[in-house]
């Protein structure tokens, strides 16, 4: 075997273990890829069911939603004026 052969069977030898890393890598990014994209679309799913059952509550009972906010900002104005004062 001359010189450039055996030269090249321990370049070979040597970049085989960094390929197959590189390949684990990718295979590990594309399941990461994947399991984040379920994630996203569980969120997405769930917001929207969220936000269809807080309109449908806000239409049929408008008055309570009102009265809810009006407290709220009773309190907030309350404890912003008592910060204000110290």
């Amino acid at each position: 075997m001359n010189a450039n052969a055996e030269l090249m069977d321990h370049v070979s030898d040597a970049i085989q273990p960094a390929q197959q890393a590189a390949r684990k890598a990718a295979r590990t990014l594309s399941a990461a890829k994947a399991s984040l994209h379920d994630g996203t679309e569980r969120v997405k799913t769930t917001a929207r069911h969220a936000a269809d059952s807080t309109d449908r509550f806000v239409h049929s009972n408008p008055w309570s939603v009102i009265g809810v906010a009006v407290a709220a900002g009773a309190a907030i104005a309350i404890l912003m004026s008592a910060r204000m004062h110290r």
